[in-house]
C-alpha cells in the first residue's frame, strides 16, 4: 500500500484507514486493469509527434500514479 495513504496519521487512526484502504482492492483492481488498456503509444506518423508524444507522456504518467496509488499489496 503507498504510503500517501496513511502519511500523518498515527495509532488506530492509521490502522482503520489500512482496513479502509484494504477494503476497495477488489474496485482497484477492476481500476487497474481498465486504466492499463488506456495507456498510449507513440505515433510517429503524426507531422508534430513530438508534442503529441509529451503529452502522452504526461497522461501516461498520471496513469502510472493513479496505478500506484491504488495497489494495495505490499
Amino acid at each position: 500500500m503507498h504510503i500517501q495513504w496513511t502519511k500523518g496519521l498515527k495509532g488506530e487512526e492509521k490502522e482503520q484507514r489500512v482496513k479502509e484502504i484494504k477494503s476497495f482492492d477488489y474496485a482497484f483492481s477492476q481500476l487497474r486493469e481498465l486504466l492499463e488498456e488506456e495507456e498510449i503509444s507513440p505515433d510517429y506518423d503524426c507531422p508534430s509527434w513530438a508534442h503529441k508524444q509529451a503529452d502522452q507522456n504526461g497522461y501516461n504518467r498520471a496513469i502510472r500514479k493513479v496505478i500506484n496509488l491504488t495497489n494495495t499489496k505490499g
